[in-house]
């Protein structure tokens, strides 16, 4: 057994520090291939950290390819690739709890990213991949595609779907496609924080129209739609993005009524749907294929890194898609595109949709108990939720407050897509943190806080 005693960097995270630790002493030649490590919990007491610590970081190194564990063996040095490692996460250097992103938990194991990326490997047409896709994607990747699109009970012709750089791109793709300069787009008034700069890049400007408990009601449409002033509806109709609502059938028809009323399009972001294992309304699309555009993605699902998206086309527009794909790189990266197509050619992707789905509800189930006595919306499937903060708290002063605290939420003011409007709310996301109990230290602090005064609401008496 090696005697090594590694010097720390405890500015960061100790596993980290501890995994830095070795590849800095295998590059500089300390530690040699064969070199075993003291057992971890004998190293744990030396540097004063938990077991648990020393495990994670070796394991850290093992992914780096730096050791080789080996049961009842104990830790060894392998030769190292002498490629630095890939970095952390921003916000776990910083030790920051970081509930502002609406992704999945991570779920993916090691064994399932390296079985995709082995069979990339063992292709003969691998290299195929580092040259551009065709603006639309590749064939067998537009087949993956409709292999998913059927889960949320969309039978599309391959003809009419595109493979973008995530659902993000495919929806400026669209607008794009769609919209003249300065033209005005319908959506509910409360949104995707992101949408009011979307727009802005697209070169169209948003008519905010008002909203119930299952998002965008009928008679705010009709208005809107009557007098003419725009030709588009974009909507997220399932778990929409803050308040987690989700339109009826009923809802969903009436909508399209109106729509076919007034001849206008539909833009339908259909991201969440499938994290909700209920049996769901049917799309927009599956109603209203000749007048509705259908963006989803991989993102939310499986992975936040693969960017994956699809976008359906109601049947004889792709050709005005397709321009606009090749005009702004709107396309998807070869290589993440074969691993998610493994994924789902082996079902391998339906087992880490379960899993997502499984944690989702573990972290829903966690945040309902420590609110339990609060008022916010959370519907079944939502990776996030939509707490609203008593009135002595505005959300961009509570934000801050928690920031100051590390952690870090979404202020409501930033879904109003009038931004002048002030809010009560916060977006509270469960994805992020990689592990549950963070998440419900989290959930604590922010209860604990919203029971608190904000400072600036105290005047002192003389």
């Amino acid at each position: 057994m090696t005697i090594w005693t590694p010097t720390l960097d405890r500015s960061k995270p100790l596993y980290l520090a501890i995994a830095d630790a070795i590849t800095k002493d295998v590059e500089g030649g300390t530690l040699a291939k064969g070199d075993r490590l003291p057992p971890q919990r004998d190293l744990a007491w030396k540097l004063g950290v938990t077991l648990g610590t020393v495990t994670r970081a070796y394991k850290e190194a093992e992914q780096r390819g730096l050791l080789s564990g080996e049961v009842g063996r104990g830790s060894y040095i392998k030769q190292g690739n002498m490629v630095s490692a890939i970095p952390p996460m921003q916000s776990e250097v910083d030790e920051i709890t970081d509930l502002t992103h609406a992704i999945p938990p991570p779920v993916v194991t090691s064994q399932e990213f390296d079985a995709a990326l082995h069979s990339v490997m063992r292709d003969a047409r691998k290299l195929d991949l580092l040259d551009y896709a065709p603006p639309d994607g590749f064939t067998l990747h537009k087949t993956m595609a409709a292999r998913w699109l059927k889960l949320s009970g969309i039978d599309a012709a391959e003809r009419d779907i595109f493979i973008t750089a995530g659902a993000h791109l495919g929806l400026i793709t669209v607008l794009e496609a769609l919209t003249e300069p300065g033209e005005v787009v319908m959506a509910e008034h409360i949104n995707y924080a992101l949408l009011r700069t979307t727009f802005k890049n697209a070169h169209v400007e948003p008519l905010p129209l008002a909203m119930d408990d299952e998002g965008l009601t009928p008679e705010a449409f009709e208005k809107a739609a009557s007098s003419g002033e725009s030709r588009l509806l974009y909507l997220v109709p399932t778990l929409q993005n803050p308040t987690t609502s989700t339109m009826s059938h009923q809802r969903r028809e009436a909508i399209v009524a109106i729509a076919r009323k007034y001849n206008i399009t539909i833009i339908e972001d259909d991201i969440f749907r499938l994290l909700d294992s209920r049996v769901q309304p049917p799309t927009l699309y599956t109603l209203a294929p000749e007048r509705t555009f259908h963006i989803t993605s991989l993102s939310k699902t499986l992975a936040p890194g693969l960017r994956i998206g699809f976008v359906v086309t109601p049947h004889g527009q792709d050709r005005t898609m397709r321009s606009h794909i090749r005009t702004m790189a709107a396309r998807t990266v070869g290589i993440t595109g074969e691993i998610a197509r493994y994924w789902i050619e082996t079902d391998l992707a339906t087992s880490i949709l379960d899993r997502t789905r499984n944690e989702l509800a573990s972290r829903r189930a966690t945040f309902m108990e420590v609110f339990k006595d609060a008022k916010f919306r959370c519907e079944p499937g939502a990776p996030y939720a939509w707490l609203e903060l008593p009135e002595h708290w505005s959300a961009g002063r509570f934000a801050a407050t928690l920031m100051a605290r590390r952690i870090k939420v979404s202020p409501g003011t930033m879904f109003n897509l009038d931004r002048n409007a002030p809010s009560r709310h916060i977006r509270v996301c469960f994805g992020n943190p990689q592990s549950g109990w963070r998440s419900r230290q989290a959930f604590e602090t922010i209860r604990t806080l919203m029971n608190d005064h904000d400072d600036d609401d105290f005047t002192p008496v003389a």
